[in-house]
């Protein structure tokens, strides 16, 4: 007889035969199209997020430049990320890349859904790589986020002693040297200019509330962590995302809620109880149809002063 409390799990074979193979390079087809579950964008659920990255901006609590609360622009990141789970069983994996076009506001009672397709996969240093392009969309097809992501997965029960994924697709931008300045949310921003850093120490409920508390992920089980190489458990790697996408919204405003740009590559792991240091540097503008193009480039550091994240970040000027 089982002793009470002993764990229960499904086996391969069943999860199979219901449709949710474990996910591997070899059943990975491009092509494949994957979907999302609706979710309702909720006050409670927009406080929480705020909570878990540590942005209070009143614009997600009060009427602000768009009318009614919207949500933070990264508010709606997992569900691209999920797309896998609702396909197959994902045991574990490390994200490589995040690639962000802010669209639209997410507004307070949006029903959204992210449709996906499998670009792309391919191996790099013995590493297997999936690429997926996703987009967001709310209930009435109102567009608000699209991209890209690139995720690693665990070939071996463990993960790989590093990771690294396929250089920049995107080619440079290119700026106008005539440009030299753009209006932003909390005045003049120039080439050069140092935005004014921010510093965030990732706690377990805080990464709890990012990512939804559930056995067997690498991201709130430290036990399934250790199993899976690691001292504790990870933040997923768009939390560091966020903090880009707070440092952009506060320094620049709404051309980034509404026409920001956003490609972020995760370098190492950000573990439980890290603290983690954003800067960014203004490096140029372009000019696109009547407004004025900011250009910038983002990274985290840990505290050991290991960076963590390297990410280009666009916004529009007002």
């Amino acid at each position: 007889m089982e002793a009470p409390g002993a764990e229960k799990t499904y086996s391969p074979e069943t999860l199979s035969q219901v449709g949710f193979p474990t996910i591997s390079y070899g059943i990975l087809e491009v092509g494949a199209e994957f979907r999302s579950d609706d979710q309702l964008v909720r006050p409670e659920d927009v406080a929480t997020y705020a909570y878990a990255i540590e942005d209070y901006d009143p614009w997600f609590f009060a009427p602000g430049p768009f009318g009614d609360p919207i949500a933070h622009p990264t508010f709606l990141a997992n569900q691209a990320l999920f797309l896998r789970h609702n396909h197959f069983v994902v045991p574990a994996g490390l994200h490589a890349r995040m690639i962000y076009q802010f669209e639209s506001p997410i507004r307070l009672g949006v029903r959204a859904r992210t449709l996906g397709k499998l670009a792309e996969k391919y191996m790099r240093r013995n590493k297997p790589y999936m690429i997926t392009k996703y987009q967001t969309a709310a209930e009435d097809g109102a567009l608000q986020v699209s991209g890209r992501f690139v995720q690693m997965l665990f070939k071996d029960k463990t993960a790989p002693a590093s990771g690294s994924s396929r250089p920049a697709e995107c080619a440079a931008p290119s700026f106008d040297s005539g440009i030299k300045r753009g209006e932003g949310r909390g005045g003049a921003l120039e080439v050069g200019q140092a935005l004014p850093p921010l510093s965030r120490t990732l706690s377990q409920r805080q990464i709890d509330m990012y990512s939804g508390v559930r056995p067997h992920s690498i991201h709130t089980d430290p036990d399934w962590a250790k199993a899976k190489g690691f001292h504790t458990t990870i933040a997923q790697g768009m939390m560091s995302t966020a903090y880009v996408s707070t440092l952009m919204t506060t320094c620049v405003g709404e051309g980034f809620v509404v026409g920001g740009r956003m490609d972020a590559k995760f370098l190492r792991p950000v573990f439980c109880g890290d603290t983690l240091n954003v800067s960014g540097t203004v490096e140029g503008f372009s000019r696109e149809e009547d407004r004025v193009r900011i250009h910038v480039t983002v990274a985290a550091h840990n505290q050991q002063g290991e960076q963590t994240l390297a990410a280009t970040s666009s916004a529009l000027c007002s």
